[in-house]
């Protein structure tokens, strides 16, 4: 009986520790944005936002997934700049996920080390955006 308390204690540490490693390796990058303008258009506002992804962590990235979850209303694949979409021809590009431009998948993104990106909104607000999928080797 103490065999199988042992188990489920060392069974519950190990699951504990993949889901902090998990959320942890989405922490190592930051996404900052800031609008750089806004114009309206037959009544209707757009923005452009520069946004900077650093890596706050101690590992090399080589690319990463990045997921709009909310008001990311761009038009057409070139109001996004710096970014790579993940599929060549996305259906919804609101919700299309992007990825690292190849110049920095090449290179790498070292710690505390950042680059910049931007996109062109219908709205004023910024895009939230979620960070998955860390590559870390080449």
């Amino acid at each position: 009986m103490m065999i199988k308390h042992i188990l489920l204690i060392t069974f519950m540490i190990a699951m504990f520790s993949f889901a902090v490693y998990g959320e942890n390796q989405a922490m190592q990058l930051t996404i900052t944005q800031m609008k750089n303008s806004t114009w309206t258009d037959q009544d209707i506002s757009y923005s452009i936002y520069v946004g900077t992804i650093t890596n706050t962590g101690t590992s090399m990235v080589y690319d990463a997934t990045i997921t709009p979850e909310s008001n990311f209303n761009i038009q057409r694949r070139s109001d996004v700049w710096k970014l790579d979409f993940v599929d060549a021809i996305p259906k919804d590009l609101q919700h299309a996920k992007l990825h690292f431009p190849q110049y920095i998948s090449q290179i790498g993104l070292a710690f505390n080390s950042s680059f910049t990106f931007g996109y062109i909104t219908k709205g004023s607000e910024p895009a939230i955006f979620s960070i998955s999928d860390l590559v870390f080797t080449k």
